[in-house]
């Protein structure tokens, strides 16, 4: 039996984060290992190279206001290849026809009352509705969560459900917005209620970081050449750690002894500690019979599928306005997609400049069934989607369609409390974590932020303690 000090069951984002926070933390790199169950690295992480057109499958943009993925390039070298979205600015699909966002709008909570008033986007009703939000009661004390759609329908009213909250953030997350939980996503909408009985006037005097500190940097961020190289630079520097088609089947310990990972064709590793850095339903079969309750807390969280769909065109067969990083689309319209980013438009070396490259999103919560059509059929519903809204004429010069049936967790109302559960019952085996979306991480920032905050408690204990010799 081979024995390390720290085996990483994941090789996405959070496992290769972690392994890396380890290194930087001094642990040996002989002495930690990363098993990936698939031939690649990077989960939904994945660039493609078609000539001169560069295609993400997966995530294209980082949150700069959330530092760790931002800080993580900088010291792999790559925080020169840094590049702010151009543009700004989101549109919705309203009544077959594209919108903007008021300027000022920070996901559900408009800021500028001249932005709203001003807006095409909703009805006089609705804007009056909208802001007469802190003059809302503000919900009970004993209410510790609530979904999206019932805070936002409460404080701001159904239209900025509609037009707005549902479309943006339900898409954002794949999510239901009458089941996404609040608490677990967006917590700092529900503290400004609270704490000031409103959310408006706080946002309007600059409480303007819904998702944590800034960087520095504003909107949306990506690496030129795509978001892989962060993959092929964290592979890099863990050269010799990485095992890919090395599927964890099961873990046991005895006692205080080292954990035992069981690999799908018998081999065993030993290893003093334990990061699951996988999704939910992997880890759940892992600890089937070493924790059966921890494997089954697990093995309710729900995924919803979601694909992307890459279209190029001539960019004479694009007439309409591309005048915003993308639109959204809201389930009231009935359209098949969520979403359309301008890919191109966005971030420089994507494409040609006679070609423009657009990025349809489809599935999630609400049409999860969308995504079992074959290759052709989710090509014809994302041209078909767009082609009236902005003007194409002709049929695209590529497509390229990637399928991710087990996308993104969903966390439903009072998933905080499940999420405290898994963790308090993991904190009950010295030596083990979990990290990244199962925990509540959401995008590639907070799965960074994770595993690393999870690699230096697992550094921290380990110097402490001795090695634990594996077993002969």
């Amino acid at each position: 039996m081979a024995g390390v000090r720290v085996a990483i069951v994941g090789g996405g984002i959070t496992g290769l984060a972690a392994a890396h926070r380890l290194l930087e933390q001094g642990v040996e790199r002989s002495a930690i290992v990363v098993l990936e169950s698939d031939d690649r690295l990077g989960g939904q992480i994945r660039t493609e190279r078609h000539g001169d057109l560069l295609l993400e499958a997966g995530p294209d943009t980082l949150v700069a206001q959330k530092p760790a993925a931002v800080a993580l390039c900088e010291r792999l070298g790559l925080g020169g290849d840094l590049e702010t979205a151009a543009g700004g600015g989101t549109e919705i699909l309203l009544d077959g026809r594209l919108v903007p966002v008021p300027q000022g709008f920070l996901m559900m909570a408009p800021t500028s009352r001249r932005a709203v008033l001003g807006s095409p986007l909703f009805t006089w009703k609705g804007k009056l509705r909208m802001l007469a939000e802190p003059w809302v009661k503000p919900r009970p004390a004993a209410l510790e969560d609530e979904s999206l759609a019932s805070f936002v329908t409460r404080r701001f009213g159904r239209e900025a459900l509609d037009r707005v909250a549902e479309p943006v953030v339900a898409s954002l997350f794949t999510a239901d917005a009458e089941r996404l939980s609040l608490r677990m996503t967006m917590p700092r909408f529900l503290d400004l209620e609270a704490e000031q009985g409103s959310v408006t006037p706080a946002l309007r005097r600059g409480v303007r970081r819904p998702f944590g500190h800034g960087t520095g940097r504003g909107g949306f961020v990506s690496v030129r050449g795509g978001l892989e190289r962060i993959v092929e630079a964290l592979a890099e520097r863990l050269e010799g750690c990485i095992r890919t088609r090395s599927r964890v089947v099961r873990v046991s310990r005895s006692g205080d002894g080292p954990w035992t990972l069981t690999l799908a064709g018998g081999e065993t590793i030993a290893a003093d500690a334990l990061l699951l850095a996988c999704p939910a339903f992997a880890a759940a079969r892992a600890l089937s019979e070493h924790d059966p309750a921890l494997a089954e807390d697990l093995s309710v969280l729900r995924y919803a599928p979601c694909a992307t769909v890459n279209l190029v065109y001539r960019r004479e067969a694009v007439r309409g306005a591309l005048a915003s990083l993308g639109f959204f689309v809201p389930r009231v319209e009935g359209a098949p997609i969520l979403a359309c980013s301008y890919v191109s438009e966005k971030f420089s070396g994507r494409a040609p400049r006679e070609l423009v490259v657009l990025r349809v999103f489809l599935g999630g919560a609400t049409r999860p069934g969308i995504v079992e059509g074959d290759d052709d059929a989710l090509i014809r519903v994302a041209h078909d989607a767009l082609r009236p809204v902005l003007a194409i004429e002709g049929e695209p010069v590529l497509a390229r369609v990637h399928r991710f049936p087990r996308a993104m967790p969903q966390f439903d109302v009072g998933a905080v409390a499940w999420v405290e559960r898994v963790r308090a019952r993991a904190a009950s085996h010295a030596g083990l974590e979990i990290a990244g979306s199962v925990m509540g991480a959401v995008g590639l920032p907070d799965c960074i932020r994770s595993g690393e905050e999870a690699a230096t408690r697992l550094a921290s204990r380990m110097a402490a303690l001795p090695a634990i010799a594996a077993s002969p």
